[in-house]
Order: C-alpha cells, then sequence, then structure tokens
C-alpha cells in the first residue's frame, strides 16, 4: 500500500551545528566580520531562529543553537 503524501515529512530542524558539521569552511570564519546568514545562504540555507544577532559572535561555536532551514 502506498503511503500518503505529507509535507511535514521534509520538515526537519536544523542547527547552525548540524550545518558547520557539513561544511568546515564556516568552521575558520570570523562572523563579527561577515554575516553568518549571508554564508548560509550561499550553501542553501536560511536563519530561521528569532534570536539570531547578526555579526554579534566572532566563533560559529557561539551561534550552534540557532536553527536552520535548507532553502529548496
Amino acid at each position: 500500500m502506498k503511503k500518503p503524501f505529507n509535507p511535514n515529512d521534509f520538515d526537519t530542524i536544523l542547527s547552525v551545528e548540524d550545518v558547520a558539521k557539513r561544511f568546515k569552511t564556516l568552521l575558520s570564519m570570523d562572523f563579527t566580520k561577515v554575516s553568518l546568514a549571508d554564508e548560509l545562504i550561499k550553501l542553501n540555507y536560511e536563519v530561521i531562529s528569532a534570536s539570531y544577532e547578526d555579526k554579534k559572535h566572532k566563533n560559529i561555536s557561539d551561534y550552534y543553537q540557532i536553527e536552520v532551514d535548507q532553502i529548496v
């Protein structure tokens, strides 16, 4: 029997930490000089957390809890 389409099957919550593990170049960037949001967009991700503050922290590890979504 075929399973009915459920759009919620495609919703997965990702964090900046998840994306950083996939794209190691993010680990060496200074995010007080470049925008994390802009860099994520280049990788087809967007910030969805309301608590995100651009260029506030230097290290990506300070943004690990920020939620992102893949751009499709």
